[in-house]
């Protein structure tokens, strides 16, 4: 909790001025969301994504070998770089990857985001190896769970 608060009370209003508003003028429909929502669900969608890259980075690469492997069903290694806005969760980068699984799993927010870049990387390698797109497809016969619902 005394992370989260340090986070809040120092990165908070910057990252919500850089993130959310139009012309210095900060914007969010407080009709679908009340500010606290809106907050909790910015912090619980950042942890996703902070949290998926601070387990797959390695020596300033991706490493994608364990992710690879599980949704083709055979041992790989496989490095690579992506692109994303990393510093929209610049914000939490003093937090513990304790802190960050708290975070995340507060809201559905943080656990799609988390999840989202699994099936982003593997729907990626498919569109560019048809082979690798075959081989996910056989594992996804009728009868068997679809290769993203393995995790």
């Amino acid at each position: 909790m005394d992370e989260l608060t340090s986070v809040i009370e120092e990165k908070l209003a910057e990252h919500v001025l850089k993130y959310w508003s139009e012309d210095n003028i900060v914007k969010r429909d407080l009709e679908v969301r009340t500010v606290g929502e809106w907050i909790n669900n910015e912090i619980s969608f950042l942890s996703g994504f902070a949290l998926w890259f601070r387990e797959k980075e390695k020596d300033g690469e991706l490493d994608l070998s364990n992710l690879i492997s599980e949704a083709i069903g055979e041992n790989v290694s496989a490095s690579g770089e992506i692109e994303f806005d990393t510093k929209r969760f610049e914000i939490l980068k003093s937090l513990t990857s304790n802190a960050l699984t708290v975070l995340k799993d507060m809201s559905p927010a943080g656990k799609i985001a988390y999840r989202s870049m699994d099936v982003a990387v593997i729907k990626g390698i498919s569109e560019g190896d048809d082979q690798y797109a075959t081989k996910m497809k056989e594992r996804t016969l009728p009868y068997q769970k679809p290769w993203w619902k393995f995790w």
